[in-house]
């Protein structure tokens, strides 16, 4: 006997409101010299992230999102972090994404080779956050 299962939207919807609606979402910037991975605690990764030369941590408040039927899942406001560097510029290669108190990240994103931002030079990223089953 064949079985389909769904999950309600109204499932997905509670699930994204507990978990990131009106949370702070924060994205950093970081070298990875410690073989850290997406495992590793929030606390580790900010003994690596960046610091001086225009480099400031980004941070969010995660807004109300919407059901997105033809994709099937519940789809969180877009944010675009942006990221400008002066004097000596900086270089890294892990991007950080974390909600604020969580003791892990949500994600990491592995820049391979290295990001180099020379003075003057800006680099975003598109973060979207999704509850889906």
């Amino acid at each position: 006997m064949a079985q389909t299962i769904t999950v309600s939207q109204k499932e997905l919807q509670r699930v994204a409101s507990l978990a990131y609606e009106g949370k702070t979402l924060k994205i950093m910037l970081c070298s990875n010299t410690a073989s850290l991975t997406a495992q590793s605690s929030v606390t580790s990764w900010q003994g690596v992230e960046k610091s001086g030369n225009g480099y400031a941590r980004a941070s969010f408040t995660i807004g109300t999102g919407t059901y997105d039927s033809l994709a099937g899942y519940y789809n969180l406001p877009e944010v675009l972090a942006e990221f400008t560097a002066t004097g000596a510029g900086y270089t890294y290669d892990t991007v950080v994404i974390y909600i604020n108190g969580a003791p892990y990240p949500h994600s990491i994103i592995v820049e391979s080779p290295n990001i180099v931002l020379s003075a003057g030079q800006q680099q975003t990223y598109s973060v979207t956050l999704i509850s889906d089953d």
